[in-house]
């Protein structure tokens, strides 16, 4: 709020006895009261300044928190938010075509401010309509994301119990379980690298559930799958030849083998029970 001390400059008492110099328009102010209106008016711009910086945080607290509440009451899968927030604006002419939460918002804020207050919050609206939309987009983004990724987990999820539940010698079924993995992989909103990166996972996770359902079914026949596997290697075998001999990858057979030496050595028995599959490996042997 603007509190400035009002008084009067320039103003001439009336000369009773001269009605001519009354009618005359009145000349420029001397230097003096020119000085103070140039004073006064300097004041008056630098306490509206201030006080439109105070008025345009308390703006922008009622913003943010109208974002996390649209965020916070968003579905799961982040749709929505932004547009009720921030509602439509015509890419080309910058028009506002559909009206969101922070209109309202703005408009109802200005109301309650000072008049003089209006012209300098008003022309901050397009700035802080672009600054909180990219906000909303990114959140909304980011929520999309976490949900997408959500529902991959909990897919393969069910497919590696299917897979660990199942027969390892059906590769029929086996092959369905991974692509259904894949291909959910494939309808995500993923850059190239992470999409790959993302499939080399899921297919590594997949191989590793089948070797523990055939070590957990047939412990000698595992032994039999890796050594030809490892004999392949050291044979400088044809790659293809290998994997055809074998159904699951060398670098998974390896981790699965490691994982079960290392809990055997270090007496951990919470997980699958690796280390009582690696024994019944040996002692088949």
């Amino acid at each position: 709020m603007v509190h400035v001390i009002p008084f009067s400059v320039g103003e001439r008492q009336s000369d009773p006895g001269n009605a001519a110099a009354d009618a005359a328009p009145a000349g420029p102010l001397d230097p003096y009261w020119q000085a103070v209106a140039d004073h006064y008016e300097r004041r008056v711009a630098q306490q509206q300044a201030f006080d439109t910086e105070i008025a345009a945080r308390r703006l922008d607290g009622e913003i943010a928190s109208a974002e996390a509440d649209s965020v916070a009451n968003a579905p799961a899968d982040g749709e929505g938010p932004h547009h009720a927030m921030f509602g439509e604006v015509d890419p080309h002419s910058g028009r506002v075509v559909v009206k969101g939460r922070f209109d309202a918002l703005f408009d109802d804020f200005l109301k309650q401010a000072p008049p003089e207050l209006h012209a300098g919050l008003a022309g901050r609206k397009p700035a802080l309509r672009a600054a909180g939309s990219t906000r909303m987009a990114m959140q909304q983004l980011e929520r999309r994301a976490q949900y997408e990724q959500d529902q991959l987990s909990a897919a393969q999820a069910e497919e590696l119990d299917s897979i660990a539940k199942g027969d390892p010698d059906d590769t029929a079924a086996f092959d369905a379980s991974r692509h259904a993995g894949l291909y959910l992989i494939g309808k995500m909103n993923l850059d190239p690298e992470r999409r790959q990166n993302a499939e080399a996972a899921w297919r590594n996770r997949a191989a590793t559930a089948r070797l523990e359902a055939l070590i957990a079914r047939d412990p000698k026949r595992a032994l039999e799958v890796l050594g030809a596997g490892s004999a392949a290697g050291r044979q400088g075998g044809n790659p293809s030849t290998a994997e055809q001999a074998q159904p699951f990858p060398n670098s998974i057979a390896r981790d699965v083998v490691k994982q079960a030496v290392a809990m055997q050595v270090s007496g951990d028995h919470r997980s699958f029970g690796m280390e009582k599959i690696f024994s019944k490996i040996k002692n088949q042997n």
